[in-house]
């Protein structure tokens, strides 16, 4: 979840933290100057999109050959596997915004 959070991070730019934390203050019911205006509205839905997205597309064959092979190997390797796993995920990401 912490990898999925860094991601999206990355794909909301400058401010991605105020940009969550905005839309999580607006789901939560914050006050009367957090209230949903159309660009929190905005914000959430590009949002879900990515989440919905990115759940859809789990099973890649590269990262499950990937991760049953991780425990056969030395602590060095898995650490190598982990970040090749990242960056698979990192380009479906990309294939989304295409």
């Amino acid at each position: 979840m912490a990898d999925a959070m860094e991601t999206l991070k990355g794909l909301l730019g400058d401010g991605a933290e105020d940009k969550i934390k905005n839309v999580m203050s607006s789901l939560s019911g914050g006050g009367g100057e957090n209230a949903l205006d159309q660009g929190s509205l905005d914000d959430i839905m590009q949002i879900r999109d990515i989440i919905s997205r990115l759940s859809t597309s789990r099973s890649d064959p590269r990262s499950n050959l990937l991760m049953s092979l991780r425990p056969y190997m030395r602590s060095s390797r898995q650490s190598s596997i982990d970040s090749a796993v990242r960056l698979l995920n990192l380009s479906k990401l990309a294939a989304l915004f295409r």
